[in-house]
């Protein structure tokens, strides 16, 4: 049956407990990110398309666009990234280095025909502005692992690769631009049989050849990074800031991530440190980010970068119903009438309130579907409350003294 209120392709309704459970999640986030003096930024849905498209060469590419009354192109951001850069390069210009910012907001950007993607990402992350060196990529991932684990996903398995290592290695065997080319095309594909192709052309000596052509596939801990710095000499530089990411990961008390050199981005400005994090029940990563050192100065202030976004949705699917910490707010029959008073009284002590009419009938129902715990009465021998879940009822002379304070 055709539904007779369509919404646009890869949109959604929210219903109320998920949307609790989802602003649970995000406040443990942004709570794990406030420990790491990351500070909340809030940037416009809406941007001129020509400033948003100043981040990449090709523009932002896939996006909705508008127009505006005086006929200029507007934009709906399709990243969350590109307009904190724009933000902190120009109203944070002149604060010191370096700058923590986080944010939790949605970015919009039209689905790819074929593949299962809403065109609505919900994104809570930070980004860390400011500081070049791999202390500052160390940050971000543990500010990353903490704030999973917060979230409810202590297990998470977070995942770096580095554009600039795999631009080192391509270099150190003198691949000529088009074999380079047809790599990089490759890797963002993640066709491992078109990358060995391109590979067999780039003429490289035995050792790196065999190097060069496991790269995407090549994970696991330093001993990745020793096998290209043995084989591919001009990669060693970027080897050793890989390793002392891994080191200063474990400095922080979180476990070190995973190398994994096929671990790419789709936008162009990522320049250094790629990162991916994975949570068992979530289909695809539940965050990622990296290095964009470049991307600040397309808006007129030059400072490097690395941040890193959580994927709200995905994250949710990961942790599942108990995102949502366990509501034991009352339903009070009575309570927007003749017990007003009371219901006012509870509400001043912190209390969730949902107040019904003295002839309220299921109340119950009304409970379980507002995800309330406790519906409360009052009879002729006093308060009376009821546990919707257990069942149970218990007789109180005071709402004040109930399970609920």
């Amino acid at each position: 049956m055709t539904d007779p209120v369509p919404l646009p392709a890869g949109v959604r309704d929210v219903l109320p407990v998920e949307a609790a459970e989802l602003r649970a999640l995000a406040d443990a986030l942004a709570g794990a990110f406030a420990s790491f003096g990351f500070r909340e930024v809030m940037t416009p849905l809406i941007e001129l398309a020509d400033v948003l498209d100043r981040a990449e060469e090709d523009g932002v590419g896939r996006a909705y666009r508008l127009f505006d009354d005086e006929g200029r192109v507007l934009v709906l951001r399709p990243d969350l990234t590109i307009p904190v850069a724009r933000l902190v390069a120009t109203r944070m210009a002149d604060h010191p280095d370096p700058v923590r910012v986080a944010y939790n907001a949605r970015a919009v950007r039209p689905p790819v025909a074929g593949k299962i993607e809403g065109a609505e990402q919900r994104q809570a992350g930070i980004e860390l502005v400011g500081l070049g060196g791999p202390e500052a990529d160390a940050e971000v991932i543990a500010a990353l692992a903490t704030a999973l684990a917060a979230a409810g996903v202590p297990d998470a398995r977070i995942a770096i690769g580095s554009v600039a290592l795999v631009s080192a290695v391509l270099g150190g065997v003198d691949a000529d631009p088009p074999v380079r080319d047809a790599m990089w095309a490759a890797l963002r594909g993640r066709s491992l049989v078109d990358w060995r192709e391109a590979a067999s052309a780039a003429g490289a000596d035995e050792d790196a050849a065999a190097v060069l052509a496991d790269l995407p596939s090549l994970r696991g801990g330093p001993e990745v990074l020793q096998r290209i710095a043995a084989a591919v000499p001009a990669a060693a530089g970027e080897c050793d800031r890989m390793a002392d990411v891994l080191r200063l990961v474990a400095l922080h008390g979180v476990a070190a991530p995973m190398v994994d050199i096929g671990v790419v981005r789709d936008w162009a400005y990522y320049s250094g440190v790629v990162i991916e994090a994975y949570a068992a029940g979530a289909m695809a990563p539940v965050a990622v980010g990296g290095r964009y050192d470049g991307l600040a100065a397309r808006f007129g202030r030059a400072r490097p970068a690395v941040g890193v976004a959580v994927a709200l949705d995905l994250l949710h699917h990961a942790v599942g119903r108990g995102a949502e910490q366990p509501d034991i707010g009352i339903v009070l029959v009575g309570g927007c009438d003749q017990y007003i008073g009371e219901a006012a009284a509870l509400r001043a002590r912190g209390v969730a309130v949902v107040a019904l009419p003295s002839d309220a009938g299921d109340a119950e129902a009304l409970a379980l579907a507002d995800g309330r715990r406790f519906v409360v009465r009052h009879g002729a021998e006093g308060w009376v409350a009821r546990d919707v879940i257990g069942g149970a009822e218990v007789a109180l002379s005071d709402l004040g003294e109930g399970p609920w304070t």
